[in-house]
């Protein structure tokens, strides 16, 4: 559940999660990416 979980609160913000197998078979990795987004300061402006 903790996995869904992340991945609607990564997607929900424009990313995305996922996992690959470690090569040794005893785990996985676990990545993710997120947007960023530069926002105009609008004092300097």
């Amino acid at each position: 559940m903790g996995l869904y979980i992340c991945k609607n609160i990564v997607e929900a913000h424009g990313g995305r999660i996922w996992a690959e197998n470690d090569s040794d078979g005893k785990g996985a990795t676990f990545s993710f990416t997120l947007p960023i987004i530069k926002e105009k300061n609008l004092l300097n402006e």
